[in-house]
């Protein structure tokens, strides 16, 4: 077993990542022919020299591989199909080469690519054969030990009676402590050991066979002992923040429920605070995401230092903490003063290497005694904490006439989770035109929800709900594969392009789970345009920059949404692949009347159109502005002045109009 442990494991992994980038290698070269452009074929070419320089060291490492482990017929037929199609690759796309696709090598190559993947096969077939033989084999083993330890225990127990019967008085003492340390040995107890007899009677074999089974649960207790340390060291991962080294949001919602439940910590209830910091996003901004990791951690140190006795400092994500205080009653002055002194303690500048930063907070306090659950503790603290954020008071306490923004909160979360539900939530689609013809290009999915009490509810309200309440997975699954239902009929030239959270873009298998989501309900990739937001650019950026990557490869185009109204970092239009800006509707909306909003917009256009970006001018809600932002070079424009967003049985009627006259007029 502990062979297949060091030795299975290492291989799958080898196998595994052999199987996976040896068909990305294919790909690379295809790509590579089907390149519209200079830009995509260089992309794709340093991609492919990756490929095949990482496929180069994975060949290298088979001999690390024992002889022993591997079949050396089959590893051979591998190492001499890799070596034809690599040279056969590196002959196309060697470096010096003009890398267009030599007619003559297309054919031997893909054939040369078959044979490595066919030898590769059979490589992996083999590994997992042998693995699955070794497991079964020490299968058998175990199960074989087992029945001769109980047949051992049968005959034990047996030989124990025959010798009592015959001998009574010379065994009876060696018996009495063999049975004692039996029946402990049954109860999981290894503490006693039986003398050694000398000699070779039964009874001497009898203390012999107890010490080989009392070896063995000890070594079966001290492997259960290392689970349970192994199951309490994965529990205090899931309780705490891996960068702070913090209690997170897991370990505060046990908190709250052990102040709301039963137990002893309920005699007493507590004071939550929650802390939001001030001036922290232009940190991150300006100077990465490893200085605001440093800044966090430090403010995670200072909160250590001010938390009360049987406190709780917690981080809950991003930029927000929160603190727990015991507290007697419901006067709400220790907490106010503990409030007070996290401000005093986040006053001072944090220094980080040479570079001084300022921050500061906004602080809710909410009392658990005015509350029936930890939901509604948090739901104050929140409601507070953001009206400490608008005020210019630092600090607020959440007051019972605050309750009713927190039911309507409560109400609006509630109802949003039934419209997930019952399918409430419809995308609808407002179009997007080429400004030089005015024919239709597309349509943006925008969410639209009419709750049967609410009424109407604005995206600007439910969206920021879905976000925080981690539904904003669900409600993007339901309207995407509502959307490539609406469009499946529609011409091949539209593109839909939806908006994708920060949270989503973080998400390391957003990019496999799109795809999937796509490919079920047989959309193609291409004619799908995802909107991200320059916030979802700021924290792990090589991580954001991966998922782009790989959308781009699969054929999902990105924009970049509301440019200018974010961190308007031009670093972002160089580190981050992306295919198209949108000008936000603020600055379209005012370019007669704000002489500096109609420069931005002119500059913008430039830019982008210097970095071979498509623009896209959002808010156009009437001529004279269509034709003033076509004027200045903008691509493509959406707004009221050529439609609002419309369900979607009017949306294909406007697909089936356009269609018959060609085009789109405004």
């Amino acid at each position: 077993m502990r062979s297949i442990a060091q030795f299975g494991v290492v291989e799958t992994q080898f196998f595994g990542q052999l199987a996976d980038h040896l068909p990305d290698l294919r790909l690379a070269e295809v790509l590579l022919e089907r390149a519209e452009n200079e830009r995509e074929r260089a992309e794709v070419l340093a991609d492919l020299g990756q490929q095949r320089e990482f496929l180069g060291r994975l060949a290298e490492k088979m001999d690390a591989i024992p002889a022993d482990r591997i079949n050396a017929a089959l590893r051979d037929q591998f190492r001499a199909a890799w070596a034809d199609y690599a040279a056969l690759h590196d002959r196309q796309f060697s470096a010096g080469a003009d890398h267009r696709v030599d007619a003559s090598l297309r054919n031997p190559i893909h054939q040369a690519f078959i044979a490595t993947e066919e030898a590769m096969d059979r490589l992996i077939a083999d590994n997992q054969d042998r693995i699955e033989r070794e497991v079964a084999a020490a299968n058998a083993l175990s199960q074989s030990m087992m029945m001769t330890m109980i047949a051992a225990a049968l005959v034990a127990s047996l030989t124990s009676l025959v010798l009592y019967l015959r001998a009574r008085r010379n065994i009876f003492s060696p018996l009495s402590n063999i049975t004692r340390a039996l029946t402990a040995l049954a109860r999981g107890r290894t503490d006693i050991e039986l003398p050694k007899r000398p000699g070779r009677d039964e009874i001497a074999r009898l203390t012999a066979a107890y010490g080989v089974f009392r070896s063995n649960l000890a070594e079966l207790k001290h492997a259960h002992g290392q689970a349970k340390v192994a199951h309490r060291a994965a529990e205090a991962m899931a309780h705490q923040d891996p960068l702070t080294k913090l209690p997170n949001r897991r370990a505060l919602a046990s908190k709250l429920c052990a102040f709301f439940g039963g137990d002893h910590e309920a005699d007493n209830g507590c004071a939550l605070l929650i802390v939001d910091l001030d001036r922290f996003k232009p940190v991150n901004d300006l100077h990465g995401h490893m200085v605001g990791d440093l800044v966090l951690c430090a403010v995670a140190e200072r909160l250590r230092t001010v938390a009360p006795p049987k406190g709780l400092a917690v981080r809950i994500g991003g930029d927000e903490f929160a603190m727990i205080m015991p507290l007697t009653g419901d006067n709400p002055q220790p907490a106010c003063a503990l409030a007070e002194r996290i401000i005093e303690a986040l006053r001072p500048p944090i220094f980080v290497g040479d570079l001084r930063v300022e921050i500061g907070a906004s602080i809710g306090v909410a009392l658990s005694k005015r509350m029936k659950d930890p939901a509604g503790l948090l739901s104050a603290g929140d409601i507070a904490m953001y009206r400490a954020k608008k005020s210019q008071d630092s600090i607020c306490l959440f007051e019972p006439e605050m309750e009713v923004d927190a039911r309507r909160h409560a109400e609006l979360e509630n109802a949003l989770r039934r419209a997930l539900a019952a399918g409430e939530i419809a995308p609808h689609y407002q179009p997007i035109v080429d400004l030089d013809t005015r024919k239709l290009r597309g349509f943006e999915i925008l969410a639209r929800w009419r709750d049967p009490q609410l009424g109407q509810v604005s995206p600007e309200i439910f969206i920021p709900v879905a976000e925080r309440r981690g539904l904003i997975l669900n409600l993007f699954a339901d309207l995407l594969a509502q959307a490539c239902l609406d469009a499946a009929h529609w011409p091949q030239d539209l593109v839909l392009s939806m908006n994708v959270s920060p949270s989503q873009l973080r998400h390391i298998d957003f990019p496999e789970e799109l795809l999937a989501r796509l490919h079920t309900h047989g959309f193609a990739p291409d004619k799908l345009e995802i909107e991200i937001t320059e916030t979802a650019l700021i924290g792990d950026v090589d991580a954001v920059r991966d998922v782009i990557r790989r959308l781009r490869a699969a054929g999902v185009k990105v924009a970049l949404d509301d440019f200018g109204m974010g961190f308007s970092s031009l670093n972002h239009l160089r580190q981050f692949k992306i295919d198209k800006v949108k000008i936000d509707r603020s600055f379209t909306k005012i370019i007669f009347d704000d002489p500096e909003s109609a420069f931005i917009v002119q500059s913008v256009i430039h830019l982008a159109h210097g970095l071979n970006l498509k623009v896209v001018a959002e808010g156009i809600e009437d001529e004279r502005t269509a034709e003033m932002i076509r004027l200045m070079g903008c691509d493509l424009g959406q707004g009221y002045h050529f439609g609002k967003a419309l369900a979607g049985p009017d949306a294909a009627a406007l697909v089936a109009r356009v269609r018959a006259a060609h085009g789109f007029a405004a």
